[in-house]
């Protein structure tokens, strides 16, 4: 199990043993006052998981632990029976999905058939309400049947009023799910039943701190003001080619290829470029200390917030990730190496990434 990375949610440990990633959020699932203009119906309670023949059919049943996808008639008659009764979503999980796409509620980039900014409110007041941080239910096989040859696609659902709430905060196109198999971490070597951590995230560009419509509380003239002013002292393009200058000069090499070809090498900021300006700090969008020279997988996993690193400069690893995509990726997540990042000075930034740019709450990592 040590091989495993560990998460700790309320308080409690767990190992993560596997994981299915970034199942999005299809039309056909979307509550219908989140449904954007171009599509038509009311959505579906039912969740599509994956094809449950094939190949991937088995990576479903061996993750569910459940054998009969589709095989739910009996006597002619349609039944649901249960995948499994310990799945969960988190109250902190579900505050910070709404805390993420805050802006996207207030200010629409995408064109809805709703103004959606209306439900903003009651979600947050719903989902505050909650009195657990672990809200468990039980999912049930609604998938196609396996007499119908041309179908073979799995289906998800609950009767539990977490689902119904959950189904109501995801926005179209831009939002996905994440699910979490864990075993918790025990003492005594006691061997525990599989726990399913649902999770709904946001895609990076739609959060808020990249959000290109500033601020929820603008008007649309102050936006457009705003980013004039934004044009006025966003810094010249000789200000840019001096501050990745002085980055590269400053960490010579990624820390983890250990590439050194300038040509190859990206001035990553630590704290987004956009905020420092939106918060009219033009000094730290071209501090060299507001920098890490990185090669383009690594800067992408650090810009978007899958890794980040302690004021030691230890790497975290992020839980957004399959353990195939580490390893293809030549990166342990369990492993709390000190790499060459030379964080002397760079604390104020660091410490603005692991709280508004990693994914993840550091503090169930650390």
């Amino acid at each position: 199990m040590e091989n495993f990375q560990k998460i700790k949610i309320a308080g409690l440990e767990y190992y993560i043993i596997d994981s299915i990633q970034n199942l999005r959020a299809e039309d056909s699932f979307i509550y219908r006052k989140n449904k954007l203009e171009m599509f038509k119906g009311n959505g579906e309670s039912r969740k599509y998981v994956g094809s449950y023949t094939g190949n991937n059919g088995e990576r479903l049943k061996d993750f569910f632990e459940y054998d009969n996808w589709g095989e739910t008639e009996v006597d002619g008659e349609r039944t649901y029976p249960i995948i499994q009764e310990n799945c969960f979503f988190s109250k902190s999980n579900l505050l910070k999905y709404l805390y993420d796409a805050r802006i996207e509620y207030q200010k629409q980039e995408q064109v809805y058939k709703f103004d959606i900014s209306e439900f903003y409110a009651e979600h947050l007041n719903k989902i505050d309400a909650l009195k657990e941080d672990k809200i468990f239910f039980s999912i049930y096989d609604v998938s196609d049947l396996t007499k119908d040859k041309k179908r073979n696609r799995g289906y998800i659902r609950s009767d539990n009023e977490i689902w119904d709430l959950w189904r109501k905060l995801i926005l179209p196109k831009i939002s996905y799910l994440s699910i979490l198999k864990l075993i918790p971490i025990v003492n005594n070597g006691e061997i525990s039943k599989p726990l399913f951590y649902f999770r709904i995230l946001i895609d990076y560009q739609f959060r808020s701190i990249v959000h290109p419509k500033l601020s929820v509380s603008s008007t649309e003239i102050e936006v457009i003001e705003k980013e004039k002013k934004i044009a006025k002292r966003t810094p010249s393009r000789e200000g840019a080619q001096k501050y990745r200058k002085n980055v590269i000069e400053h960490m010579p090499q990624c820390p983890f290829t250990k590439i050194s070809d300038e040509r190859l090498l990206i001035a990553s900021h630590i704290k987004p470029y956009r905020t420092c300006i939106n918060e009219d700090k033009v000094e730290e969008a071209i501090d060299y200390l507001n920098g890490l020279a990185l090669s383009p997988t690594y800067d992408k996993l650090f810009d978007q917030g899958y890794i980040t690193f302690t004021d030691k400069g230890e790497l975290i690893c992020g839980t957004q990730l399959t353990p195939y995509t580490w390893e293809r990726l030549s990166i342990n997540p369990n492993a709390k190496n000190v790499l060459r990042i030379y964080p002397e000075k760079r604390e104020q930034y660091l410490d603005y990434h692991r709280k508004y740019v990693f994914q993840d709450d550091i503090n169930d990592l650390i």
